[in-house]
């Protein structure tokens, strides 16, 4: 399942992967419910999720990301993640401070 889908990298050639953005609630009631995002996530091209990053968890809350919009990976397979967190987190979080500085962008070092 997928939620909220905000961005879209598919890598030319015959790579079997597709990175999604996803943001996550923002509905009162369901605004700091886990496994919705935001995260990214690795599908096959068949839609078989291989991957998640960044799901929030109680414990990890607010979690690693804010709003992703855009993907990209490089030749080593590093993943770059623009966000629009600042302008995003006053919507998604009414009237709370933001816990710490929120990125607008961040690198993922794929690990040999």
């Amino acid at each position: 399942n997928l939620h909220r889908p905000s961005a879209l990298y598919i890598p030319p050639g015959r790579c079997p992967y597709c990175y999604i953005g996803e943001c996550g609630p923002v509905m009162s009631i369901n605004r700091r419910a886990t496994n919705l995002g935001p995260r990214l996530s690795i599908v096959t091209k068949e839609g078989k999720v291989v991957a998640r990053l960044g799901d929030r968890t109680p414990e990890n809350f607010p979690g690693p990301f804010t709003s992703p919009h855009g993907i990209a990976v490089d030749s080593r397979g590093d993943i770059y993640v623009g966000e629009v967190s600042r302008t995003a987190w006053g919507n998604l979080f009414p009237g709370e401070t933001s816990p710490t500085p929120r990125p607008c962008l961040q690198k993922l070092v794929k690990i040999p």
